[in-house]
């Protein structure tokens, strides 16, 4: 077993917004003596039993609430809180305490009564487990009484390995706290089930109001309202308009409402069609009526207005998409639902985000044009709430998406992204076009195993491909073509790809038959996928050729070129992807290959048990710089070998990013300064790790070398205090080195 890299939450570690079991959403943050006030009025909403079960005897709010937030001289104490509702209350608490230096801490938590069941105990036992471990705590204890049995479930079904003793009345639970394969499967478990949960509603909603709806045919609200209604969405629609619902008129063939809250039926998903200046007052009226969700196709908002607008919905326990998006479509037959300036496309595999929302348009009926069906679009316009990060749960789970594309403009979270892309494209592919040719970004497609496509037609070749759901089954692909010119553009495409290939060159006077029996033959053959390459010669037509295609039937992955083929340069075919030029589909195979590999690679994050962790966490406790002896003892705690070795001169360093987190660079010295060898980002994999060193391949064994990559990247997540490392290696032993310290350090 390896090491588990800690779970990377959304936004902060200490603050930021959470997400409750049922998808509601709430505010984390630390409690500060300020709070007092807050803690009062929570206890004395709590039943005299909840009070009971926490604190074991009676006792008033206000004693209660001194307990909660006061802390010895001699102990180090973390109180958490979430908040929620408008204006916002505690709805629970959960805090640690320890004897400073000791490395065992009590545990405890308070929900309030009408939020027990939405998954706060187990929230709050996570936060605090991943801070206090970052502290050097190594174990959480906690006494319950026995009767507590929400509580007791809470730690048994933690995923820690939890010992429990009774005595009396009451429990004692202590239990490891330092991080496991199963606890941290149980951290992204309860992320996905929240997540999928807050975007039911936007998904699947079981009513659409249309705030602004209008009659004008030229306005937003009318364009809207029409897509709803003309894609049949399976369930009611309201249209509101203050004037037209006050007179009790209609908007087309539907009644209007004055406002949200005087519609009488279920409404989970509100989109807001109105001006700028108006949004505001809409997103209350919805959070007032109830509302899940809601879309703001509003344009015009600086980056502090918008997220004024997201601070606002999460008060109400709602989730917005937006500002500035087109809309949301999903072609699920139990939904039907085109909320957004855009018609309900042909369902099919292909999920799209995009964060430009005319982009997004236009791509939708460019996928249309080759054949490609859509099971959701989502333009998510400034994100101020709702990202690729969540998609990518719902999509995860989501049968009827195969492919999962997105145009990304900029990351909110990209450590985030990283851990989820690479679960998500361990079950299926992801494809992402970036316009920024950022080596950063490439570092992060490449060890997240998301497909990068170049440009928006290569990212539309590959998913024409791998809609098909079907992967190359090998590296050896049967070329079957009819002219040498276009074969020599494919084979050479092939080959940089990876691919190993086996030409059948038919000739150029080549018929139906011969492309038939080669095919069939190479459909019995030990070929991992089939290219069939056709230029019309006048011996065979294209009518035929495509027919061929149309109709071929096995399991192995199909893609063919008719060249001089008019319309779209990709398009889906029967069982099989049809290209217009030999380039495309060869470029389209070798990422598909590509992806397979990385697939099929365990993700594996190595563990070292010489580390001494303990120890340096000891070493760095109060410091803001280290002297050269702290240095050498923090690097030799982490087993990296020091002192001068036979070989290469290389520079390893360690340098934050604001987004990105800890960068690895690995230099050659020159006469003419560093060359870049390459770029990681970190935590690395051990396949991480090979690629940093691929380029010493043939001039030394990369091993050692990968070894000291793999302890510094593990140095990095264990230790937030330090901000940047400079290894100067001489052979594969660290000949001098360089340590600094963050001024102010945040969890990871």
């Amino acid at each position: 077993m390896g090491y588990v890299p800690p779970p990377t939450p959304q936004y902060g570690l200490e603050e930021g917004p959470v997400l409750l079991k049922d998808g509601r959403t709430a505010l984390l943050r630390r409690a500060t003596p300020k709070d007092l006030p807050l803690f009062v009025e929570f206890l004395r909403r709590l039943s005299p039993e909840s009070l009971r079960m926490r604190f074991f005897s009676p006792i008033s709010p206000e004693k209660a609430a001194e307990l909660l937030l006061a802390a010895k001289p001699e102990e180090e104490k973390v109180t958490l809180i979430v908040l929620a509702g408008e204006p916002q209350r505690i709805v629970a608490t959960g805090e640690y305490v320890r004897v400073k230096g000791e490395d065992t801490a009590e545990v405890a938590f308070l929900v309030d009564d009408t939020f027990q069941g939405k998954g706060l105990g187990t929230l709050l036992l996570e936060r605090l487990a991943l801070i206090a471990a970052k502290r050097g705590v190594r174990r959480f204890q906690a006494f319950t009484l026995a009767e507590n049995r929400q509580m007791l479930s809470v730690f048994m079904e933690s995923g820690f390995q939890v010992r429990a003793h009774r005595d009396g009345g009451e429990v004692e639970v202590e239990f490891e706290i330092l991080l496991e394969e199963k606890a941290a499967e149980r951290f992204e478990w309860r992320e996905k089930v929240s997540t999928i949960a807050s975007l039911h509603p936007f998904f699947f909603p079981r009513g659409v109001a249309v705030v602004g709806a209008s009659r004008d045919p030229e306005s937003i609200g009318y364009r809207v309202l029409e897509n709803l209604i003309f894609g049949r969405f399976q369930g009611p629609v309201y249209p509101v308009n203050e004037a037209i619902g006050k007179e009790g008129g209609t908007v087309g063939p539907l009644l209007a409402y004055p406002s949200v809250e005087s519609i009488p039926g279920p409404v989970d998903l509100a989109v807001v069609a109105v001006p700028k200046e108006r949004v505001l007052g809409a997103l209350e009226a919805c959070g007032r009526r109830g509302v899940r969700g809601v879309i703001v196709l509003a344009t015009g908002f600086t980056q502090e207005e918008a997220k004024a607008l997201a601070d606002k919905a999460r008060r109400f326990g709602m989730r917005l998409l937006g500002p500035g998006s087109l809309g949301l479509v999903h072609t699920h037959p139990e939904a039907r639902l085109a909320a957004a300036l855009a018609p309900l496309p042909k369902p099919g595999p292909l999920a799209l985000s995009s964060q430009s929302g005319t982009l997004g348009r236009a791509v939708m009926a460019y996928a249309e044009g080759m054949g490609l069906g859509i099971s959701s679009f989502v333009s998510l316009g400034a994100k101020t709430d709702i990202s690729s990060n969540d998609l990518l749960q719902f999509w995860e789970e989501d049968e009827r998406t195969r492919v999962i594309l997105l145009y990304l403009e900029s990351f909110g979270n990209p450590r985030r992204f990283s851990r989820l892309a690479r679960r998500i494209g361990k079950k299926k592919p992801i494809l992402a076009v970036h316009p920024s040719r950022d080596p950063l970004v490439r570092t992060l497609f490449a060890q997240a195993g998301v497909v990068r496509a170049n440009s928006l037609e290569e990212a539309f070749d590959v998913a024409a491909l791998l809609s098909l759901g079907r992967l190359p089954g090998n590296n050896r692909v049967r070329l079957i073509s009819n002219a040498s010119g276009p074969s020599n553009l494919a084979l050479e495409a092939l080959r940089e790809g990876g691919l190993e290939v086996e030409h059948v060159d038919l000739g150029s006077t080549a018929q139906k038959e011969a492309f038939a029996h080669a095919l069939e033959e190479a459909l019995e053959s030990e070929a991992g996928s089939i290219f069939l390459l056709f230029v019309p010669m006048g011996f065979m037509g294209e009518e035929e050729f495509t027919a061929l295609v149309e109709g071929a039937k096995g399991d192995k992955l199909l893609l063919a070129c008719a060249m001089g083929s008019p319309g779209v340069r990709a398009r889906v075919l029967g069982q099989a992807a049809l290209y217009r030029f030999p380039e495309s589909a060869a470029i389209a195979l070798s990422r598909a290959w590509a992806y397979k590999v990385w697939r099929e690679e365990p993700l594996h994050f190595p563990d070292f048990p010489d580390l001494r962790l303990e120890e340096a966490k000891r070493l760095l406790e109060g410091k803001k710089t280290l002297g050269e002896g702290e240095a050498k003892a923090l690097l030799q705690a982490f087993g990296l070998p020091l002192g001068e070795g036979e070989g290469l001169s290389l520079r390893l360093g360690a340098h934050p990013h604001p987004l990105f987190g800890p960068v690895l660079t690995l230099h050659l010295p020159t006469p003419l300064g560093d060359q870049v060898l390459g770029l990681r980002l970190s935590p690395l994999t051990e396949k991480d790790a090979q690629e940093l060193f691929r380029p010493l391949k043939g001039q030394a064994d990369p091993t050692p070398y990968q070894e000291i990559a793999l302890r510094l990247s593990r140095l990095l997540e264990e230790l937030p205090q330090v901000e940047e490392v400079t290894l100067e290696l001489s052979g594969p032993r660290v000949a001098r080195f360089e340590v600094r310290l963050h001024a102010d350090p945040k969890p990871r």
